[in-house]
């Protein structure tokens, strides 16, 4: 069976690297599992060119880790062109949400040197969405499996910067100090924006997507299993 990830896309190779850094992860936690990249947008090979290719069974794991239109549209869409070529695809639900993200994201820490601790309060910054799904599932997300060990966790989007200059001021007003992650996959774009943001509050920057770290792996191995 192929799994396909299926991913938006970026004119930004950043995007693209870190979605590859995943596909090498499951090849190497699942030797022998062919493992194909299809995006949404922008970059090659698209669902049409790929399904043009796959036979057989393939699993589809869309990597969306909020809630968006393109969960909702765009992945129906795509899944149908992967099957042009006669391939029987099952898709997967997206990576979020799940507690395994939150995991990465302490591994993300981790590799900054930030250890669990009270006095650290940590703020994720999404892509967001016009309806507010994306905030939503992250603060869902939060409350449903909090992390032990540190200061106070919230989630925010880039449509909301108030809520990163309130947590800043939150967290002085505590004695505490504030890490910023973009809650992205991958660098680009969006994560540029997230660090251009903390920057402009005086918050301390955590560098680096969630998909170059061993739970977003061991998730898209999870999602790509048959129940």
């Amino acid at each position: 069976m192929t799994t396909v990830l299926l991913a938006h896309g970026s004119p930004d190779p950043r995007h693209r690297q870190g979605i590859e850094a995943v596909a090498d992860g499951l090849r190497s936690a699942r030797p022998g599992t062919p493992v194909r990249l299809a995006y949404l947008e922008t970059d090659e090979p698209s669902a049409a060119a790929l399904g043009r290719e796959l036979t057989g069974e393939v699993v589809v794991v869309p990597m969306l880790i909020t809630p968006a239109y393109h969960a909702r549209t765009d992945v129906p869409r795509a899944a149908r062109e992967l099957a042009t070529g006669g391939a029987q695809v099952r898709v997967t639900d997206p990576l979020a949400p799940h507690p395994l993200l939150l995991d990465a994201v302490v591994e993300r820490l981790a590799s900054a040197g930030h250890a669990p601790d009270p006095g650290t309060d940590v703020l994720l910054v999404a892509g967001g969405s016009s309806d507010g799904t994306a905030r939503r599932s992250l603060d869902e997300l939060l409350v449903d499996h909090p992390r032990p060990g540190w200061g106070r966790w919230r989630g925010t989007t880039l449509r909301e910067p108030e809520v990163v200059a309130e947590a800043v001021g939150q967290a002085a007003q505590a004695g505490h100090r504030l890490v910023v992650l973009a809650f992205t996959l991958a660098e680009g774009v969006l994560h540029d924006a997230a660090e251009r943001l903390a920057g402009e509050h005086g918050a301390d920057f955590v560098r680096g997507g969630l998909g170059r770290t061993r739970s977003v792996v061991e998730l898209v191995a999870l999602r790509a299993t048959p129940a």
